[in-house]
């Protein structure tokens, strides 16, 4: 099957040959949205805890926004890719039509935010508020397959289809705790910081643009391009956790030294042997908390601008 696919491939290739530069570079920006993808996963924060000041006693959540008086709750549904990237390639013309292109993508994600009002919460009183913003900053390869369609000498459209493989970046999570009517000790406030890192993962790409020539070494472009990619948490590093308790303030990470009170392990499912206080009591606070495996949504809709400058020789 491969060799039959082989022999398919090169006609394609040899059929149409390249006049003038097979070379070229590209840079572009670009902006993400959910678009018109349907709800899938839900980006995730961390829940406090109803009766410990121990913030990674808590539960990983969906994010939700309180939405009425009656404190209903609504979904945040959104993708980490939204917002700006840039990207920069280098691509090689095997004919007329095909090429293949290599890039990376920078992404500037955009921040998700939520609000949730927690009247039932023991701890921290009636009407205590959680805001929560959370987003990415990372770097991508992505290789595609390229096919040029000439309109006429000067305009072509461009569809391609790639892989996207995250190499670089976390997931960034800052949570601020206002909890003004505790009744035990007085008006609460607290302000966390916690970043994700992942697995490894792999998505697609593809898109379509519209190209103009200008002249015989640049072009400039607009690209539509939709990618489907979910990314799962490998750990969570919760980097800061300050207390304000009637105006004194308390680093908690500080006071509560120990892994399990500052990282989380994500893992495929909870046993007696985890190091979760839920599934053992004998936990070992030197280590991470185990917690069960949580996935982000990355999928996205979006457009890009850009130029292009071929290198070599022109005919």
């Amino acid at each position: 099957m491969k060799h039959l696919l082989l022999l398919l491939f090169i006609p394609i290739i040899s059929t149409a040959q390249v006049s003038g530069p097979r070379w070229y570079i590209k840079a572009g920006a670009g902006f993400g949205t959910k678009g018109f993808l349907p709800d899938g996963l839900s980006p995730k924060s961390l829940m406090p805890p109803d009766s410990s000041l121990y913030i990674a006693d808590g539960t990983i959540e969906d994010m939700t926004n309180t939405v009425d008086s009656l404190k209903q709750k609504s979904y945040v549904h959104d993708t980490y890719t939204k917002g700006f990237n840039y990207y920069l390639g280098a691509g090689y013309k095997l004919s007329k039509h095909w090429g293949f292109e290599l890039g990376v993508l920078w992404l500037q994600g955009g921040n998700i935010t939520s609000r949730n009002v927690m009247d039932n919460s023991p701890l921290l009183g009636p009407g205590a508020i959680m805001d929560v913003t959370t987003y990415v900053r990372g770097l991508a390869v992505i290789p595609s397959l390229t096919l040029d369609i000439p309109l006429n000498d000067n305009w072509f459209i461009q569809a391609r289809a790639g892989l996207t493989l995250p190499v670089y970046g976390k997931i960034y999570h800052d949570a601020v705790i206002d909890a003004q009517n505790n009744t035990i000790v007085g008006p609460v406030a607290a302000v966390l910081n916690a970043e994700t890192e992942a697995n490894f993962a792999l998505g697609i790409n593809g898109g379509v643009g519209i190209h103009r020539k200008l002249g015989k070494r640049f072009e400039v472009f607009l690209d539509l391009i939709g990618q489907h990619l979910n990314v799962s948490g490998k750990q969570m590093t919760i980097v800061r956790y300050d207390i304000t308790i009637q105006g004194n303030t308390t680093d908690q990470l500080v006071s509560n030294p120990g892994a399990y009170h500052s990282q989380i392990n994500f893992v495929d499912e909870l046993t007696a042997q985890s190091n979760n206080k839920l599934n053992n009591a004998n936990v070992d606070e030197s280590k991470p908390k185990d917690e069960l495996l949580v996935t982000s949504p990355f999928s996205n809709l979006g457009f890009g601008i850009g130029v292009l400058l071929k290198l070599g020789k022109t005919e």
